[in-house]
């Protein structure tokens, strides 16, 4: 079977012999219909860094900030203008449309300017090179529009942010969110460096999950949920370690505890008594083995706070270390201990903890700055009983 690279090659290859065969008989001349393919072929490089100048030039303009530049056209490196806007910008469907817009319209842009530049001239090499290098940047143009399979294709972009540009923005909000429960993750239980399988063997069942979902490479929801609760299964075994037990406990509450917070609070979905009482006794095995680690304690925390007892959840992270601490870790138990205070009206203290926290945690934040503007505070579960700890 012929790789889709290899038959890229051969596509290649007939298309240049064709181009060459019918450049032949326009100039008559082998060496005019070579300079004018060649010159039609090196088209292609300028034209794709054009294309991306146009994505550059248009986040620029519109004050998006960029991320990363790779323009490398001769390396086969992939050539992009990655950008990271705030969910919260302002008109930002408007903002994503143009900047996925600048690419293509800079190649046609060109096309056009070539095109006219060619019917201008009298010499049929220059007009055969200017036309077929208009050609090149005409199609370059339209084929980005075309929606493709690619996360990255401009078309499909182009369509999600023109179609639905609602559910396009949560889903940038919620991407972010899961970056920074990710972050929290790594400082709680960092991940082994070299690929692990899950097996019967709880840290490495917990390390192979840790990576499929850092890596966004569970096939689905569902998949997770059964991988998260093979897991949960693992640290309630009695064979099972208890220090690897604590630590399946403290990813898994704070894993699934944080979307639950982040579905009652912005998606206003509060999930159901029997998951509470699934993260509530995930986070007791963790305090229990390990009740002096911040860790555990921002665990057990989110699972009371998430039972509706928010004078326990304070009390836990009354004692947060930021030079001693993980950073990452401190700025979530600022702003799990900010809903605490704000759930018992006390939003002085909150404030000046949401300050404390720092801005590492923006969508977090964002959450927590929604529980304070709600009067009353939004429930977050249906209160379920919890043994005392």
């Amino acid at each position: 079977m012929i790789s889709s690279r290899r038959r890229l090659v051969v596509a290649s290859v007939l298309l240049t012999l064709e181009a060459l065969a019918f450049a032949l008989v326009v100039t008559e001349s082998v060496t005019g219909a070579i300079a004018a393919v060649g010159f039609t072929c090196l088209s292609v490089w300028v034209h794709v860094v054009l294309h991306e100048c146009g994505h550059l030039v248009m986040a620029k303009l519109l004050r998006l900030p960029v991320i990363a530049v790779r323009i490398a056209p001769f390396t086969g490196w992939r050539n992009e203008v990655a950008v990271r806007p705030a969910p919260s910008m302002a008109a930002l469907p408007l903002r994503m449309v143009l900047f996925y817009l600048g690419g293509p319209m800079a190649n046609l842009c060109a096309a056009t300017a070539l095109a006219a530049a060619g019917a201008s001239t009298g010499t049929p090499l220059t007009r055969l090179g200017l036309l077929g290098a208009a050609l090149v940047a005409a199609l370059l143009g339209v084929l980005n529009l075309v929606p493709g399979t690619s996360p990255r294709s401009d078309g499909r972009n182009l369509l999600r942010w023109l179609s639905a540009p609602t559910a396009t923005r949560a889903g940038l909000r919620a991407a972010y969110y899961q970056e920074e429960i990710s972050r929290a993750l790594r400082a709680i239980n960092p991940p082994l460096g070299h690929p692990v399988g899950a097996g019967e063997d709880p840290r490495g069942a917990l390390a192979a999950f840790q990576q499929r979902w850092s890596t966004g490479r569970a096939q689905s929801a569902a998949d997770l949920v059964a991988d998260a609760e093979r897991l949960a299964a693992l640290a309630r075994a009695d064979t099972t370690d208890p220090v690897a037990a604590a630590a399946i406990g403290q990813v898994l509450t704070v894993q699934f505890g944080l979307w639950y917070l982040y579905a009652a609070v912005v998606n206003g979905a509060p999930v159901e008594r029997r998951e509470v009482l699934e993260i509530s006794e995930l986070a007791q095995i963790a305090l229990h083995v390990q009740p002096h680690l911040m860790s555990a304690r921002v665990a057990m925390s989110l699972a009371h706070l998430l039972n509706h007892r928010p004078e326990q959840a304070r009390s836990l992270l009354v004692d947060i270390r930021p030079g001693v601490d993980p950073p990452d870790l401190c700025g979530v138990a600022f702003l799990l201990r900010a809903v605490a205070e704000f759930h018992l009206g006390n939003h002085a203290d909150a404030d000046a903890l949401v300050r404390a926290a720092g801005g590492g945690y923006p969508q977090l934040t964002e959450a927590v700055a929604a529980i304070r503007a709600a009067d009353p505070v939004p429930p977050l579960f249906a209160v379920a009983p919890m043994a005392a700890t």
